[in-house]
């Protein structure tokens, strides 16, 4: 007989006024130029008035002006005077944002997962770390647009598959090339830790039907692998320290350099965990080396709320439209954020893919209706993610100064009513046509019969 299931929390609230899937449909071309080149020539000067501005970090600003020049946000207030030349839009019953932050994508690694080229993802082997998922980007690709258009203007990037899948890419999403889009190319090496059901981004195994035993013996060999190559790789960080200290010459080993900052703890480790047992592998890897960690998934980081609040170890939860395993409690995937966050843990949002990642608010949305507080939800899609990826003095807020990826819409962007009128990336204004818009006014326009 199935146990009952169980509840982890129950959220007060009046209505769900959410929905999971979003749509671009309703944004307003600004330019007819394609997505997926640059951002058309315009003023350098832009002066957005009379709108509610959420700074994120600050106190909202009613009928406040923000000034974008160049690439960056130069003034922000409710007395702001216009700059000669500047190009004024008026923001009057709307609100402006800080581009949101997806902190797990494979944007631009993938296309069309049927068709044979049509990834990038995934490598042969358990252990790339010298894999740079920023070289394989496709700036053109269709989803790009298709996730900016909803407000998302910066994504985590990264291979998948086997224990150590490469580096992850912190990316804007405009360019013509990968490198014009990096905000920074080595964001974060991506580790998935060994587990018995296949979960945890691949580092599960899978085969013919196997004994409870034979199980746990290969996960204990995969466990005792990714300790090993952690283990060779702080030998050989020590080595260069002491051979480059000595004025010698070294033989380069390219996997192992790619190691190296993870060693120094100059570059953080995001590790794909979804149990307790997994994330408590995780933590004794961390003490044993004194690696940066960043847990990403952790279905059951609830379990460990207050021990990961205490260690000041970040988890980016997601994503929230994936359904409870059934022994569960019904609400786990929806109920985690809140959890974490009352706990102190720092969090942000991931889609973990490509083709949905314009749905990232309306996961935030989810957990805001389980529990989540409404401001901490904003921050988790914007400055906390900034903070997590080491970029906050540039993303992630509005401030002068920091980067001009700026979301002008209707209202709150975690409410799906909500629409995105204009939209900056770098200051530069961005088309809020893509493929779903075209085709939505070809097929309009298409001639009606008898």
């Amino acid at each position: 007989m199935k146990a009952r299931r169980r509840r982890l929390r129950i959220a007060d609230c009046g209505c769900l006024a959410i929905a999971l899937l979003g749509t671009s449909a309703g944004a307003q071309t600004q330019s007819a130029i394609s997505p997926a080149q640059g951002a058309p020539a315009q003023s350098a000067i832009v002066v957005i008035r009379n709108a509610t501005i959420v700074p994120v970090t600050g106190p909202r600003i009613q009928n406040g002006s923000i000034v974008l020049r160049g690439d960056r946000i130069e003034a922000i207030g409710p007395n702001v005077a216009a700059p000669s030349g500047a190009r004024v839009i008026d923001g009057s019953g709307l609100f402006v944002y800080p581009g949101m932050i997806d902190g797990g994508t494979q944007l631009g690694l993938t296309e069309i997962g049927s068709v044979p080229g049509g990834e990038d993802t995934q490598e042969v082997g358990d252990f790339n770390p010298h894999n740079v998922a920023l070289t394989a980007v496709n700036p053109h690709s269709e989803l790009i647009p298709v996730t900016r258009v909803n407000g998302v203007t910066t994504v985590i990037t990264a291979a998948e598959g086997g224990l150590i899948s490469g580096q992850a890419g912190l990316i804007d999403l405009m360019g013509w090339t990968p490198a014009e889009m990096a905000v920074r190319r080595h964001a974060a090496m991506v580790v998935s830790y060994p587990s018995l059901g296949g979960g945890g981004g691949g580092g599960g195994f899978r085969g013919p039907q196997r004994s409870d035993a034979e199980r746990r013996e290969e996960l204990d060999r995969r466990t005792r692998s990714l300790r090993s190559y952690f283990a060779d790789a702080r030998a050989y960080a020590e080595m260069k320290g002491r051979v480059a200290t000595a004025g010698g010459v070294r033989k380069v080993n390219q996997a192992m350099e790619a190691m190296t900052p993870i060693m120094r703890g100059e570059t953080p480790v995001i590790f794909d965990v979804t149990t307790a047992d997994q994330i408590r592998g995780v933590l004794a890897l961390a003490d044993t080396f004194g690696i940066k960690v960043v847990l990403r998934g952790a279905r059951e980081a609830w379990r460990l709320a207050d021990s990961l609040a205490m260690r000041k170890i970040p988890v980016i939860v997601g994503p929230l439209t994936s359904v409870p395993d059934a022994d569960d409690p019904y609400d786990m995937t929806y109920a985690n954020p809140g959890v974490l966050a009352r706990a102190g843990v720092k969090i942000a949002f991931q889609t973990s893919d490509a083709a949905n990642s314009r749905n990232l608010p309306y996961n935030a949305a989810l957990a805001v209706a389980y529990g989540l507080d409404a401001d901490a939800a904003l921050r988790a899609l914007t400055i906390n993610a900034a903070e997590i990826f080491g970029v906050a003095d540039r993303y992630g807020s509005l401030a002068p100064g920091k980067v001009a990826n700026v979301v002008v819409t209707t209202g709150d962007p975690m409410d799906v009513r909500s629409v995105v009128r204009h939209l900056f990336i770098r200051g530069q204004p961005v088309p809020l046509d893509d493929r779903h818009t075209r085709l939505y006014e070809q097929f309009r326009a298409r001639p009606r019969t008898q």
